[in-house]
This record gives C-alpha cells, sequence and structure tokens, in this order.
C-alpha cells in the first residue's frame, strides 16, 4: 500500500520533526502502533528544536527528563503556546501506549496525527498572522490598493 501523506502544510516546522512525522506514515497500515511510536518521536524532536533539555542535574546527578516533563517545561517557558502543549500531550500518550504495544488502532494514530498537525499549525504556520496583516493595510488604506499608493517626495 503507498504511504499516505499525514500533513498537508508543514510551514516552517522543522526538517527533524517532519521526517519522523513522515516515518509514522510510511508504518500507519502495517503497524499503527510503531506509527504512534513515531509520532510520539515527532513531539520528542519538536522539544529538541525548541531547547527543552532532555536532561536534567539534580545533587551533581544528571538524569534523563521525561517527554511529559520536557512538554510541561515548553508550555511554562512558552506560555503563548500552552494550548499546543495540552495537544503534544495527548499525542505523547498516544505515542506510549504504541510503544507498550496495546492495541493502537490507525483511527487512534490518525487522531494523533490530526492533533498534531493542529499543534504545528499554532506553533509554525504564519499565515493567520499574515492576513490580518493583509486586512489591516486595506483598512488603513480605505480599499485603496497599495500599488496606487504613491508617497510625496520628501520636500
Amino acid at each position: 500500500m503507498p504511504e499516505l501523506p499525514l500533513v498537508e502544510n508543514f510551514g516552517s516546522c522543522p526538517q527533524m520533526v517532519r521526517e519522523r512525522i513522515e516515518s509514522a506514515s510510511t508504518v500507519l497500515w502495517a503497524d499503527p502502533s510503531s506509527a504512534a511510536n513515531r509520532l510520539r518521536s515527532a513531539v520528542e524532536a519538536l522539544m529538541d528544536h525548541h531547547g527543552i533539555p532532555r536532561k536534567g542535574f539534580s545533587k551533581g546527578k544528571a538524569y534523563d527528563v521525561s517527554l511529559h516533563n520536557r512538554i510541561v517545561r515548553f508550555k511554562k517557558a512558552r506560555p503563548e503556546f500552552s494550548d499546543a502543549a495540552d495537544l503534544m500531550l495527548a499525542v505523547k500518550w498516544t505515542g506510549n501506549v504504541g510503544s507498550h504495544g496495546s492495541g493502537v488502532r490507525v483511527r487512534d494514530v490518525l487522531d494523533a496525527v490530526e492533533i498534531l498537525d493542529r499543534t504545528l499549525q499554532v506553533i509554525y504556520d504564519a499565515s493567520a498572522d499574515e492576513i490580518k496583516k493583509k486586512a489591516e493595510g486595506i483598512i488603513a488604506r480605505r480599499g485603496v490598493p497599495a500599488s496606487q499608493i504613491t508617497t510625496a517626495p520628501p520636500f
């Protein structure tokens, strides 16, 4: 079976996140649990991209920071993406179940993909801001096309 493209528009999403999502698409039909785990790995890569450390230090000793705690730290560090952090927790949980082979279905993975897609939109899709800027410009010019606006010479 051909792989199913899981996300249509990655925006400015980091390549390492994109690769993990695309990797999930290659195994979705044959091994949904593995696909779920690969989506979880995409969330790990997203945390890496945002500089949320995988290691912590306590009493002079290094320890691994769980993905759950990394997402919590991301939420505190980037409160503007609080909703996206909550969405990532859902993908993490689906991936955890996939890691333990507890009967993840294709539908479960597709739900996680939909959630992860929305997460990427929230964090990386700037089109809403661009559209808002365009609308503000049109309002400021009262509908006159920008190409018809000339500025007076600075005399």
